[in-house]
């Protein structure tokens, strides 16, 4: 079932800076107030609709036809109409985080009006008033199955603070940095003919409270993404919300930023995840994640956790090289960042003795003895290239790098049921062209194991 709702607002086209472009169009081309609605859905993930109605005289639609043939974003195009009267503080949109999927003109009249939509992505909505909590994110599918475990729904009856539907609850406010967040289900119903039956409509909900009141809206918007993807990290799926509902205390006379987002999670029913055995909830799991380690590496899990999403869907091989991938990252990332302050380095050369300079003659001229055994044919080219060798020759192997890097973690190797050697020895087949020479399974088991090792250790 689609719930749509709807908000009648006045808009203000700035067209006069446009103004050479548009002026082989009839009328005017200045800035210009028209009247538009809103029209989005506050219960499913789903594009909004901006619909401006104009003149045909105005010829609107052809004027954003030519703006966007000519690069002009259109979105940037839209303002909400001020008030002239300072006493009246109307609802206004923000489209400063929005994009444009697409805009049509329709054929009909709207009484003496043409109207052009708008389709949009995602946008901000400020309405007056004081919303009664600080944060609420309605969040796509993906949770609810989660959700389920957290709350046991019985008969119709009064059970948990006088809630007609919900028998048991186990969900409790956890600490996240400056807020504590909730996880719930909220539910309505509608009631038919005859009374006794009844339809339930249930949503998966994250809420957030501050008690001190002091986090403003767009800071109470990034913690939600944060705990999203915290969410996914755990659950092992796409967690994220396409509603929210903020309070707003930096504004005057503002109460509630509604936030619009058009979630592209794929839907995913399976209850198995890596972390399962390890936290009993998200609770505990958020119990054990360190906010302040978490926001500093969180562009790096960022990039990790979708990877991790996606290898459930991936045939073997591509979900051994996407795993390899993220320990690559990991490591690469630590050899340029300390992590608390200590330093990671690898050994990059095998230790000689002598000179630079001494050492290179010597492995150049073990180099030219092999060309002695190099056939005719291939000689030389062996002759041109065979020095570009010394670099190589001198470099230690990639297993020293995977080892040193996870015992800088203060994981141990051993707990993997795997050879690095052998990893990496599979890597540079693939990544070659030719097909691994063992089964894929378990290697990409034991990866995966290690991935979220690392990612536990550093946010722990």
């Amino acid at each position: 079932m689609k719930d749509y709702f709807q908000n009648d607002v006045p808009i203000l086209l700035k067209l006069s800076e446009h103004k050479e472009l548009l002026d082989g169009f009839p009328g005017e081309s200045g800035d210009s107030q028209f009247d538009a609605r809103l029209i989005y859905n506050q219960r499913r993930p789903e594009e909004a609709q901006l619909i401006i109605y104009y003149k045909p005289s105005d010829h609107l639609y052809e004027k954003f036809r030519a703006l966007a043939e000519a690069g002009t974003s259109i979105l940037d195009l839209v303002n909400p109409a001020l008030s002239p009267y300072k006493w009246v503080n109307p609802e206004f949109f923000e489209f400063s985080e929005s994009s444009l999927i697409d805009f049509h003109g329709t054929n009909y009249f709207d009484h003496d009006k043409k109207s052009v939509i708008l389709v949009i992505r995602n946008f901000c909505l400020f309405q007056n008033g004081r919303y009664a909590a600080d944060a609420r994110f309605s969040l796509a599918d993906n949770a609810i199955s989660h959700l389920t475990g957290y709350i046991q729904y019985g008969q119709l009856g009064t059970y948990d603070s006088d809630d007609k539907f919900i028998e048991r609850n186990h969900n409790r406010w956890t600490r996240f940095g400056p807020v504590e967040f909730m996880l719930s289900l909220s539910h309505s119903y509608k009631q038919g003919e005859p009374k006794k039956d009844f339809v339930i409509t249930r949503d998966a909900q994250l809420a957030l409270r501050d008690d001190s009141e002091k986090v403003k809206d767009l800071e109470l918007l990034s913690l939600g993404e944060d705990l999203c993807l915290l969410m996914s990290l755990y659950w092992e799926k796409n967690i994220d919300f396409f509603n929210a509902l903020l309070r707003v205390n930096d504004r005057d006379n503002f109460g509630t930023r509604e936030v619009f987002k058009l979630s592209g999670e794929n839907f995913d029913s399976s209850q198995e995840f890596h972390l399962k055995d390890k936290y009993q909830n998200i609770y505990d799991f958020a119990d054990s994640v360190n906010f302040e380690k978490f926001q500093t590496f969180r562009e790096l899990i960022q990039e990790a956790v979708p990877r991790l999403v996606r290898i459930k869907h991936l045939d073997d091989i591509s979900a051994f090289m996407v795993l390899y991938n993220i320990v690559e990252k990991f490591r690469n990332y630590f050899l340029n960042e300390p992590l608390d302050g200590s330093a990671f380095t690898v050994k990059e050369e095998y230790a000689f003795t002598g000179s630079e300079s001494s050492i290179n003659k010597f492995i150049k001229k073990k180099i030219k003895e092999i060309g002695e055994i190099v056939a005719d044919a291939d000689k030389q080219e062996f002759d041109s290239k065979a020095f570009e060798k010394v670099s190589f020759i001198k470099k230690t192997g990639l297993i020293d790098q995977f080892e040193g890097f996870i015992k800088y973690l203060h994981l141990d190797p051993d707990d993997y049921d795997v050879e690095f050697g052998q990893l990496i020895k599979v890597r540079n087949l693939i990544y070659h062209g030719n097909p691994p020479d063992r089964d894929l399974s378990l290697c990409n088991k034991e990866l995966k194991a290690l991935v979220y090792d690392i990612i536990l250790a550093i946010i722990a």
